[in-house]
């Protein structure tokens, strides 16, 4: 109610995106629920079960089945956002969200293009791939939720902001990442950096552990630190509602990053993630100051 969602079929469309967000990332909807300002707490919940669908229907299954799918899904989110209509109830939910906080098309237009494009996915040859896949991607990707808490949309230096939060993200998440898109048939570092340290892709499938698989993860990790660091500034443009979250998921990223330095290049062989204690505390910090 908070959020003006008074309609019974419309509050029913955002139950279920809830749904469809809890089931894919029960900690991060438990994050949102605690530290989101109540009038935004919808909007941010159907924008991230709109991700989780979009990126269900393009990364499961075989690409033959995903391709039908993935076109059915992308038309009528391009024929939503014309009409404001839907059939899927998460669609439904995100238009409205899109109509309300004034969210700017071209981001939802910009990530469902990137979206088809990674379909056919072969890997980065270089660090200029990999900008422009945080251009095209990434950055569209994150500011379908973070463009959420300025209606209409923030200004060219929050924009500029979440890009370095973006290219940190991806970054950190090609890392933490690793063993599992290896097992997918999926390498994102940039054969560039690879070729830098003389690492062959067969060395990061085997698991080895050399000199030059640590001198890349190393690179990589103060490539990750530094985007992160320059991510700090978007607190300063950050809404005061959105706050409590932002300041969670900057910490958790640089946590996370911590413990990939730590793992080195064992990352090639087991995924890296957030633990339990730090993320708890952050969560119970940010809640006590966001009630007091």
């Amino acid at each position: 109610m908070a959020a003006g969602v008074q309609e019974r079929a419309l509050r029913d469309d955002y139950s279920f995106a809830a749904r469809v967000f809890a089931r894919r990332v029960l900690a991060h909807y438990a994050v949102v629920r605690l530290l989101v300002a109540p009038q935004l707490q919808p909007h941010l919940i159907a924008a991230y079960a709109f991700l989780a669908r979009t990126d269900d229907l393009a990364d499961q299954g075989p690409l033959e089945q995903r391709l039908p799918r993935w076109r059915a899904w992308s038309e009528q989110v391009g024929a939503g956002l014309e009409s404001g209509r839907a059939e899927d109830p998460v669609l439904r939910a995100f238009l409205h969200t899109v109509s309300v906080r004034q969210l700017p098309h071209h981001w939802v237009l910009a990530y469902l293009k990137a979206t088809d494009e990674e379909l056919h996915f072969t890997g980065h040859a270089t660090e200029a791939d990999f900008q422009h896949y945080v251009d095209t991607l990434a950055l569209p990707a994150l500011m379908l939720v973070e463009d959420l808490q300025h209606e209409g949309g923030g200004d060219e230096v929050f924009r500029s902001r979440c890009r370095s939060f973006a290219e940190g993200l991806q970054r950190l998440d090609f890392l933490t990442d690793l063993t599992e898109d290896l097992g997918e048939g999926r390498l994102y570092l940039p054969q560039e950096h690879l070729d830098r340290f003389g690492v062959t892709r067969a060395t990061l499938e085997q698991g080895e552990d050399t000199a030059a698989v640590r001198e890349l993860v190393a690179y990589t990790c103060r490539r990750t630190r530094q985007a992160l660091t320059d991510s700090q500034a978007l607190l300063d443009c950050t809404a005061p509602s959105f706050r409590p979250l932002q300041r969670a998921l900057l910490e958790l990223a640089e946590h996370q990053l911590s413990r990939v330095e730590r793992t080195g290049s064992a990352v090639t062989r087991r995924t890296v993630g957030y633990g339990v204690r730090k993320p708890l505390a952050v969560l119970l910090r940010e809640r006590r100051r966001s009630t007091a």
